[in-house]
């Protein structure tokens, strides 16, 4: 049987068991996406409301996402709560090494998803460079634009209508 442990402020709610193993199923890996046409990134305020492109939600995601948390290793004696002799835990030299060992595998699994974010951190830039440039391409410049940038000169982007007035001779 495993420790009880006192957290919080007190009441039967606060006393936890360590001896369940969590169980990961597939419905706990699923990342939910996001539903609303705009969606708001970082703490909040109106300079961080985004347009959602729900052609690519990885992007929204990436967007919502802030930094791993640290990892706390819990395999020294510590504290719960707010303080106090009731809330102390001292672990067994078992549960240290059992706590070291799941340390070392979620520092493992961090370090496999920040690899799995930046590969596709790279993908989403690189797919949306490439949208961008086809988009570019199926829609040629105006003659306005042309002009502007020097594809065509003044008198190749005048109607047709102006080029054929009759001369007054």
């Amino acid at each position: 049987m495993g420790r009880n442990i006192s957290h919080g402020r007190g009441g039967a709610g606060n006393i936890f068991s360590g001896t369940g193993e969590s169980r990961t199923t597939t419905k706990d890996l699923v990342t939910p996406t996001i539903k609303q046409d705009v969606f708001t990134t970082g703490r909040g305020g109106s300079g961080n409301m985004m347009q959602n492109d729900p052609q690519h939600p990885e992007l929204a995601r990436e967007l919502q996402d802030v930094e791993t948390p640290p990892l706390r290793m819990e395999e020294a004696p510590h504290h719960t709560g707010r303080g106090g002799v009731a809330n102390a835990y001292f672990p067994t030299p078992e549960e240290e090494k059992r706590m070291r060992e799941q340390g070392e595998a979620q520092l493992a699994r961090v370090k496999t998803q920040e690899a799995q974010l930046a590969r596709v951190r790279t993908q989403s830039k690189d797919r949306r460079k490439d949208l961008e440039h086809t988009a570019g391409a199926a829609h040629p410049p105006s003659p306005a634009a042309a002009v502007a940038s020097g594809a065509l000169s003044s008198s190749e982007s005048r109607p047709a209508s102006e080029e054929r007035q009759p001369s007054s001779s």
